[in-house]
């Protein structure tokens, strides 16, 4: 195999490895799984929120809850900064 076969090769597996790290991150916002971040970030697509500004939802809602973590809340509003 040539020197530029295998260049080839590299920027492949480059370009699939890169692919596959920005769809994590869309899905994820950087957030490790199972976190208060990952929970807010994930809260406007599992509830159809439209704008930022519904994040306070979950406060507002259920006023006898506790209220959500700094985390959470800054999950929440990259969702809309990604999306």
């Amino acid at each position: 195999m040539s020197l530029k076969g295998v260049m080839v090769i590299i920027l492949g597996i480059t370009l699939s490895y890169m692919g596959y790290l920005y769809l994590d991150y869309r899905q994820t916002g950087g957030f490790p799984l199972s976190s208060d971040g990952y929970y807010g970030y994930s809260f406007p697509a599992d509830n159809g929120l439209k704008k930022v500004e519904d994040c306070e939802l979950a406060n507002t809602e259920y006023p006898r809850e506790a209220s959500v973590s700094k985390e959470w809340m800054e999950g929440c509003k990259k969702y809309f900064e990604i999306h």
